[in-house]
């Protein structure tokens, strides 16, 4: 009797310890294992998110040369952080700097190799009609037909000149033109006795000898390095003063005869600018060789774009008020350089359709009100269809609005500039025969000669 009442207790018991466990822990373990799955969830969703976040914000590559020291990385690379700023966890841009020398042949190497980058500018028009031919680009057209406001803003010639025969846009028109005027060293000016810049090419050479006589300087910063850049500017404004030189810029069609009258006086032009107005330092040199033989007023005239005028007042560059005495004017003859014509960015082909409407939207954004005035009060220009506010223009940088003051008053006409119609090969032969020009061992004749051989050899 005994042992049945021990067993019965003990089973009691038993029942009551299985009963009383599973009463008091009821809550709890239903409790924990929904915690324990919400913080997994919470990690899980978390995770998800930011994988969703990485995903979701495309990374768009492109190599730039406004980069390092080009006098545009200015306003460039900060514009890149606005816009990734604005577009922060959607779309960020990430430039590869490259100097500006290397970038045509790069874009090249890449087409060559099937590795364009998802945008790049043609380095030359010869590239831009491969890239037509082969389709390596992506139509535009679409785009801006389904955002009007944008394409209120492209000016009608540089759509025209983007628009291929099949009515495809192959690259990004402009909205803006910035004409290509020169400045001056008004204190050398006025040294030499020269209290206006010359409106007239005879105006423009008796400056030249008076600053040489006077100051003992040189009158011109020159270069026949790299593409001659300040050079030929110059020497484009030359042919825009006789009638077929201005037809011959204006038809924006490819040279492949030098063996010409007229093209024998321009490069006697040429060789009388090197030999007798520029420093010995021209030979060879580079734009940051001119551009410094101007800051360091070791001359009185430099031929650039608007884009320069920042640097007058760059201590890195400059001494104190040295941009007091920087006068800005356009060519003698009223002539400007630059139109709307030209190529800007193309979208590759190559490009995912998340970085064809990344940069899309970054076409957009530059010209979007405020950052197309900005650019323009910081680089000069205009946009035709988008007023810049009076504000903007009351401060504007006194050499900009100098410059702008003469393009009103006193600019008869625009052209582009030697470089629209020398074929890319064409271009590489006359800076390499320049030196030669400068030193009196080549004639204009057979300077000419010489760039007809390499312009024939390419000539479709």
């Amino acid at each position: 009797m005994m042992k049945k009442l021990m067993a019965f207790l003990l089973c009691l018991t038993l029942v009551f310890n299985i009963v009383g466990c599973s009463s008091s822990d009821e809550p709890e373990p239903t409790s924990g294992t929904d915690s324990s799955s919400e913080t997994k969830d919470k990690v899980n969703n978390t995770t998800e998110k930011e994988e969703a976040d990485k995903v979701e914000e495309v990374v768009i590559k492109f190599p730039h040369y406004k980069t390092g020291n080009n006098v545009g990385a200015k306003f460039f690379l900060p514009q890149i952080d606005r816009f990734n700023d604005k577009y922060k966890g959607q779309y960020r841009l990430e430039v590869e700097e490259i100097v500006q020398d290397a970038y045509g042949d790069k874009i090249k190497l890449l087409y060559q190799s099937n590795k364009l980058p998802p945008m790049y500018e043609s380095p030359d028009r010869d590239f831009l009609e491969i890239i037509k031919d082969n389709h390596t680009y992506v139509d535009l057209k679409p785009y801006i037909d389904a955002n009007p406001e944008f394409g209120s803003t492209l000016i009608e010639e540089s759509i025209a000149y983007n628009t291929t025969d099949s009515g495809e846009i192959v690259s990004l028109p402009y909205s803006y033109v910035r004409l290509i005027g020169a400045y001056y060293n008004k204190e050398i000016f006025s040294e030499a006795g020269i209290n206006t810049f010359p409106q007239s090419w005879e105006d423009f050479y008796a400056a030249c000898d008076a600053i040489q006589s006077e100051t003992g300087k040189a009158p011109l910063a020159l270069m026949t390095g790299e593409n001659a850049w300040t050079l030929m500017l110059l020497t484009s404004s030359y042919m825009a003063s006789m009638p077929e030189g201005k037809d011959i810029l204006k038809a924006q069609e490819m040279v492949y005869d030098y063996n010409t009258a007229f093209w024998n006086d321009t490069f006697t032009f040429v060789q009388n600018m090197l030999q007798n107005y520029s420093t010995t330092s021209a030979l060879g040199a580079g734009y940051s060789t001119a551009a410094n033989d101007f800051f360091s007023e070791s001359t009185a005239f430099i031929a650039n774009g608007p884009w320069m005028i920042g640097d007058f007042s760059n201590p890195d560059k400059v001494g104190d008020g040295f941009k007091d005495k920087v006068g800005a004017t356009i060519y003698p003859g009223g002539i400007g350089l630059g139109d709307a014509s030209g190529s800007w960015y193309i979208i590759s082909n190559k490009a995912s359709q998340e970085e064809v409407e990344g940069l899309i939207e970054y076409f957009k954004f530059l010209y979007s009100p405020d950052e197309l005035n900005a650019f323009l009060a910081a680089e000069g220009g205009f946009a035709p269809h988008v007023p810049m506010p009076e504000e903007t223009l009351k401060q504007l940088d006194p050499v900009l609005a100098e410059l702008n003051v003469s393009l009103e008053k006193n600019m008869t006409d625009t052209v582009p500039t030697i470089f629209a119609v020398i074929p890319k090969p064409v271009e590489e032969e006359m800076t390499k025969n320049l030196p030669l020009l400068y030193s009196g061992d080549m004639t204009p004749v057979e300077f000419c000669e010489k760039l007809t051989l390499t312009a024939q050899k390419f000539n479709k």
